[in-house]
């Protein structure tokens, strides 16, 4: 019970890991509107993954895990669900907001520019 606990505590710690690339991805994508979204989706998501399997790893060697169990990885998935599934929804309103804000004022800029070269 005390593994599973660890695992699940460590899908839960990745969490702010995902909220992180959820960031980059949402800004790229406001930065850059004709990137491909899928390219950058995926190598976010890659990253998130490579980033909760090194956090795996040093967990079961910081606990002397016996080996990678089925429950463990469990753990972990739930651990992450549980994440997305509670906290990521109030960071992701919170990135959504800074968005529209970004996305609002770069809308005024374009229509003031051609006003101040009037001038």
């Amino acid at each position: 019970m005390r593994i599973f606990l660890i695992c699940l505590a460590c899908g839960v710690a990745s969490g702010p890991i995902y909220d992180v690339l959820y960031a980059v991805r949402t800004l790229f994508g406001f930065r850059f509107p004709g990137a491909p979204s899928r390219a950058v989706t995926a190598v976010c998501d890659v990253l998130y993954f490579l980033a909760l399997a090194a956090m795996f790893v040093c967990c079961s060697a910081a606990f002397a895990f016996p080996g990678v169990r089925a429950y463990m990885l469990a753990a972990c998935l739930a651990g992450i669900v549980l994440y997305v599934k509670s906290l990521h929804l109030i960071v992701a309103f919170f990135v959504n907001k800074l968005y529209n804000r970004l996305a609002e004022g770069a809308g005024r800029g374009a229509r003031r520019s051609p006003a101040r070269r009037k001038e």
